[in-house]
């Protein structure tokens, strides 16, 4: 596992961006929509090109590349074109000064140096289940040149039967340079923070219009840009501290689906346009996540509602009432069409299984939500966050803009089900997870309370004159930055470190030299937990495991093997057994007195004592036994 230079680290980090920025950029300049709007959009737009992109190469039987990207790209452009022959105009984007442009860039590295300074290094081990997981996603893609969401999910079954998953992370984190843990480190950072800050700017500038002007004038985008680098419950959060890599990309681009979505309900102009970018920006977040695409519609849903409601009661005749209704009645049996589809899946009874490991009352669930002290990482710069949220939700009902704080409040409902187990079950679409409900809140508290400072600051520039102002602006920003700074990187540090003596660790540095020398002295598959560091090795250097990731359906073979372990203690190993095992490839065991986590069906293999065997390799906890097969060559 050669270690990535700082040279191509800079250049894995702008091949991601390009990946993730300009594909769907051009199909939206082609299309019309312009400005902040499309940027913060052309990441899922992006997401939406690679994904179909390398649905098709696999459906033809060509090898996912950047060549394939380059032809996913030009057909897209090509479907563009015939959209913008027959639209004349894109949906407004919001007004941005070079300040507002300016901030947006200080908020995406707010929100990506501390976590990258934190890291020992960009080649750093996350020590997550999931990381495992995208690790070994991204070894298989390297493996069998597929980066579909019609057969990533194999990895998830013993036989390796080709499964949908959704890979449009995966498209992308499979073509960056570097060692596979750089690769993830890097890929997940650029695609958690950019689209998050700029899409949390435009959906402040949405959040904040009238029907007449745009409310609060210009400095709410670029506030929010820096808020929303500065808060701690964010995809940034997600990806580092519980592995999901491409959960936090998707709800990084949930805000601009947002705002685009509530720009088509209150303005016509350009519907048919963005109409258009809302489904690919939506079908790009699907193939990255799909709960993305849920917490859109459940989120849009008020406002689809609100608007169809309008529209029967406004003042003309009849039949102009039914014309007025009918682009948000659409909206409305689309959003709750989506929601109905996905829950009639079969993928909704895995992801509604799950359940929350820490259940809250529902006074201190309501307590967490309220103050900002979300289960994603609490910190100071949250609890601000989440009070000038409330603030903002004030102020825009006092402008008779319901709308902002009702979906502050859906998310809240959303987040207090799944922090106390999820009794209304509601929250079950999201794994019933707090933390990944964390960062549905925060899309929509940063905006407002972006809303609320500069509201705040409009009504004291009168007063204390534009220099005061900006100066306490400034100084609340150091203020909530450095506990928002602090407390990321102590975590960060926490679950990259590989030490030993610092639990729960997949590997640790010892293991992990080891692990790099694996592939020269091994000629076989190893048998071992995917708690252990047998799952890593696959990930990391490409060592065939049995196990590569946990929560595998086992195939015969496997289910076979398990059964008879106590075998390979004695020496007695049946012929049906050594058909098994010789199927699997199996020649190693690898076995950790420490693992990660303790699981009844894979534990007996960390102390199974084999007859025979001999040690190939062993460092700190664990150590890898080539098994004595000799009954199975009778």
């Amino acid at each position: 596992m050669p270690e990535t230079s700082p040279a191509l680290a800079l250049a894995t980090a702008l091949v991601a961006l390009v990946l993730l920025l300009v594909p769907g950029w051009l199909v939206l300049q082609l299309v019309r929509v312009r400005g902040l709007l499309a940027l913060a959009l052309a990441p899922a737009c992006s997401t939406a090109v690679l994904a179909c992109g390398a649905i098709l190469a696999q459906l033809v039987g060509v090898r996912w590349s950047v060549l394939v990207v380059a032809v996913s790209t030009l057909i897209a452009l090509v479907v563009a074109l015939v959209v913008r022959r027959s639209t004349t105009a894109g949906p407004d984007s919001p007004r941005t000064s070079r300040a507002d442009s300016l901030l947006l860039g200080v908020g995406v590295l707010l929100a990506a140096v501390p976590t990258l300074a934190a890291m020992p290094s960009i080649d750093a081990y996350l020590q997550r289940w999931d990381a495992v997981f995208h690790l070994a996603a991204l070894r298989l893609v390297d493996e069998t040149g597929s980066a579909s969401t019609l057969t990533l999910g194999a990895l998830s079954y013993g036989d390796g039967r080709a499964s949908i998953y959704p890979a449009g992370w995966h498209a992308l984190g499979s073509l960056l340079p570097g060692s596979p843990t750089a690769a993830l480190a890097i890929g997940a950072t650029v695609t958690a923070a950019l689209p998050w800050v700029l899409g949390c700017g435009v959906l402040a500038a949405e959040l904040a219009r009238t029907s007449a002007r745009p409310f609060l004038g210009s400095g709410v985008v670029g506030l929010a840009g820096v808020l929303a680098g500065l808060v701690t419950a964010s995809p940034m959060s997600l990806w580092t501290g519980w592995g999901h890599v491409p959960n936090a990309a998707a709800l990084a681009m949930l805000p601009a689906a947002l705002a685009l979505g509530l720009r088509l309900l209150r303005d016509p102009t350009g519907r048919p346009v963005g109409v258009v970018a809302l489904l690919v920006t939506l079908l790009g977040m699907a193939l990255a996540h799909p709960n993305a695409v849920l917490a859109t519609a459940v989120l849009v849903l008020p406002a689809c509602l609100g608007a169809s409601v309008r529209a029967l009661r406004s003042p003309a005749s009849a039949h102009r009432r039914v014309r007025r209704v009918i682009a948000p009645g659409l909206a409305t049996v689309a959003a709750i069409g989506v929601l109905l589809v996905f829950l009639m899946t079969p993928l909704a009874a895995t992801v509604t299984g799950y359940t929350s490991g820490q259940v809250d009352s529902v006074g201190n669930a309501v307590v967490e939500v309220v103050t900002g002290e979300y289960r994603l990482w609490p910190s100071a710069t949250g609890i601000v966050v989440g009070v000038l949220a409330i603030v903002g939700g004030g102020i825009a009902l006092v402008q008779k803009r319901r709308l902002p704080t009702v979906m502050l409040l859906v998310a809240w409902v959303l987040y207090v089900d799944a922090a106390t187990g999820g009794p209304l079950k509601i929250s079950g679409l999201w794994y019933t997870s707090p933390a990944r409900l964390s960062v549905v809140v925060s899309a929509v508290a940063v905006p407002l309370a972006a809303g609320a400072l500069v509201a705040t600051a409009a009504r004291w520039r009168a007063r204390l004159g534009t220099v005061a102002v900006s100066a306490a602006a400034a100084v609340l920003v150091i203020a909530i930055a450095f506990p928002s700074f602090s407390g990321r990187t102590q975590r960060t540090s926490n679950v990259f470190d590989s030490e030993p003596g610092h639990p729960p660790q997949f590997v640790t540095t010892g293991e992990l030299e080891m692990i790099a020398g694996l592939p020269g002295k091994l000629d076989g598959a190893v048998l071992g937990s995917p708690f252990s560091g047998a799952a890593s090795a696959y990930g990391l250097v490409g060592l065939p495991a049995t196990f590569p990731v946990a929560g595998q359906v086992w195939s015969g073979e496997q289910q076979l093997v398990m059964d008879h372990l106590g075998a390979l203690e004695s020496g007695d190993v049946r012929v049906e057994v050594c058909e098994a095992i010789e199927r699997l490839q199996i020649r190693y065991l690898y076995q950790d007195a420490q693992p990660y986590q303790v699981d009844n069906r894979y534990a007996p293999l960390d102390r199974l004592e084999p007859v025979g065997a001999r040690l190939v390799a062993e460092a700190d906890t664990a150590r890898v036994l080539e098994l004595e097969l000799e009954s199975c060559r009778r």
